[in-house]
């Protein structure tokens, strides 16, 4: 999800919005006085604009549910660009004007939990269906200290999709499950297609950190670590991480002979004309393989999915970075007991169903798709991760500095332990500046 840098005089006004709802008693809701069906007025609730195309129904839904407690309140969905949300967001905290709840992308939520804009919902956490088995790369983004601020609302994660037609052209009659099987039938495609320069056997880029650094972390290594002095420091350049992305780095030198400077978003025309074979998407760009607008409709049931396997724990797989979305009441919010209320209706076990029919992941483990050709994105889940909880996240984001570092290695331009070095470095310094 999009992200920006905030201002200090913005999350300075949050900070304080923070501070008076723990001096008023207001966290958790316990400072609105829920009068139940004799309650009026309005919760003003922010939602991206994908949840208007994909399941505007849901939220009438939730919407239906709320008011059966809530006859009297009126909702009013208001839904948000990705683009402007949160500069919107700070201009409404600084204003006093803020929405009741929001809707944040998970890597959005470290700057704005840390500077107490939203309610503390851990002593409710009960109160939400399935959050004994929440997606760990989802609540992870909620949790702060051991406090929980936010609730997971869906995710979205990658998989290695792959042509059918093509593996059988290249007589590989199912997908890999170990690394070594991976590697063996990327070999096999790219001698079945060795005379076309422009094929790859693996779609691979270099700018494209969800497909690098679930190495990282398979090998046992992370992006950054945060010491008890609250300060932090790159992991990149440790020995697990450079193994990690070593492993990359083979994987495309045995099957990417595409532009390694670019980034993922040219997999999906690659798949649809038959220069490549596999790559590592997002359920949305599987679908687009063979949408009318996209893709080519003849492809579908020619394109599947698997995990990716892991190169170090044979049968295993790398663990998949978790994006997605999270729902938080705001700290200034005069309506906090029925934010939480409608998060529950709307984050409901027959609503998160629905989430998932859209193409999504659910917010719980327990609830998966029966589609095979979905069947990729929902292993190994419980390993999944999410960006640092670090407030200057943003700027490391905005500055490229992975994207350059993972360019650098794929094609070659740096040694692996040279630019997780140098890099690592910048990223150090872009996260403890002040």
């Amino acid at each position: 999800m999009r992200r920006q840098l905030r201002t200090t005089a913005a999350l300075a006004a949050l900070l304080l919005a923070g501070a008076a709802a723990c001096d008023s008693g207001g966290s958790g809701g316990s400072g609105q006085k829920d009068q139940g069906a004799s309650a009026s007025g309005t919760l003003t609730v922010w939602l991206q604009v994908d949840a208007q195309s994909l399941w505007p129904k849901s939220v009438a839904a939730a919407t239906a549910a709320f008011n059966q407690k809530y006859p009297k309140v009126k909702v009013s969905v208001q839904y948000q660009a990705w683009a402007d949300h949160l500069t919107k967001f700070d201009a409404s905290a600084q204003a006093n004007k803020v929405p009741d709840v929001i809707e944040l992308g998970n890597s959005e939520t470290a700057q704005y939990v840390q500077a107490g804009a939203f309610v503390d919902l851990t002593a409710k956490k009960s109160m939400f269906d399935g959050s004994d088995k929440w997606q760990k790369g989802l609540v992870d983004a909620c949790t702060n200290d051991g406090k929980l601020f936010c609730v997971p609302y869906y995710g979205g994660t990658r998989a290695v999709v792959y042509r059918k037609d093509l593996f059988q052209a290249a007589g590989i009659a199912q997908p890999p499950k170990t690394w070594k099987e991976l590697l063996a039938d990327v070999q096999k495609l790219m001698d079945k297609h060795k005379s076309d320069k422009g094929f790859s056997g693996f779609f691979m880029p270099g700018q494209h950190p969800y497909g690098a650094l679930p190495f990282v972390y398979d090998n046992g290594g992370q992006i950054a670590t945060q010491g008890s002095d609250g300060k932090w420091k790159s992991d990149l350049a440790s020995p697990a991480a450079v193994q990690g992305l070593k492993n990359w780095k083979a994987l495309i030198d045995a099957g990417m002979r595409g532009d390694r400077t670019g980034d993922d978003l040219g997999a999906v025309p690659a798949l649809v004309a038959g220069k490549a074979a596999m790559s590592f998407s997002t359920n949305g760009q599987l679908v687009q393989v063979y949408s009318a607008d996209k893709g080519d409709p003849k492809l579908k049931g020619k394109v599947g999915s698997f995990p990716m396997p892991s190169p170090t724990k044979e049968g295993s797989y790398a663990p998949p970075y978790m994006g997605g979305s999270v729902l938080a009441v705001t700290a200034k919010s005069k309506e906090q007991t029925w934010g939480e209320e409608w998060i529950k209706d709307f984050t409901s076990t027959e609503r998160e169903k629905e989430f998932l029919a859209g193409g999504f992941l659910a917010n719980t483990l327990d609830l998966t798709s029966d589609d095979p050709e979905r069947a990729g994105y929902f292993v190994g889940l419980e390993q999944s991760w999410n960006v640092p909880a670090a407030k200057n996240w943003a700027q490391v984001e905005k500055d490229l500095t992975i994207k350059q570092m993972l360019a650098d290695i794929a094609t070659g331009k740096m040694s692996v332990e040279d630019a997780t070095a140098t890099y690592g470095k910048k990223m150090e310094d872009t996260l403890n500046a002040s």
